[in-house]
């Protein structure tokens, strides 16, 4: 996991960079569904892909669900979904909460002895020993 600090800057440019992605791909699929152009079309795509996939990386860190979503662009139907919007916005709520969550660091004393406790009040039979028993009669 990567556990450098987020700034608004980067968190902003990653998701303009994702919105824009996302909102370049619909023309670039509407364009491979009617047949126009498709190979060239595809390889765009997928340069594109690839080029927001290192982009986001680098400005918010890797994490593991920045791969499906550029898997995801290969599936027909998937690639109309703003995916790597959506994986921006997921990677950016799990830094925050990593950041969010504190380590409490607490220094413990060894005690050698366990502290005194009062003595209890009604002694057992067993500890009752035969002479106290003769001088109690």
């Amino acid at each position: 996991m990567n556990t450098r600090k987020l700034t608004k800057k980067q968190i902003a440019l990653a998701f303009s960079v994702a919105v824009i992605a996302d909102a370049i791909q619909l023309p670039f699929t509407a364009a491979s569904m009617t047949g126009i152009l498709t190979i060239p079309v595809e390889g765009a795509d997928f340069a594109l892909d690839c080029l927001v996939m290192v982009v986001t990386s680098s400005l918010i860190g890797w994490h593991w669900i920045l791969l499906p979503s550029l898997i995801f662009e290969f599936i027909p139907g998937f690639d109309l979904c703003p995916t790597w919007t959506g994986a921006v916005a997921y990677v950016v709520w799990r830094r925050k909460k990593e950041q969010a969550a504190t380590v409490i660091d607490v220094e413990a004393e060894v005690v050698s002895q366990p502290p005194l406790l009062s003595p209890p009040l009604i002694q057992t039979v067993q500890e009752i020993s035969p002479e106290q028993n003769t001088n109690k009669n």
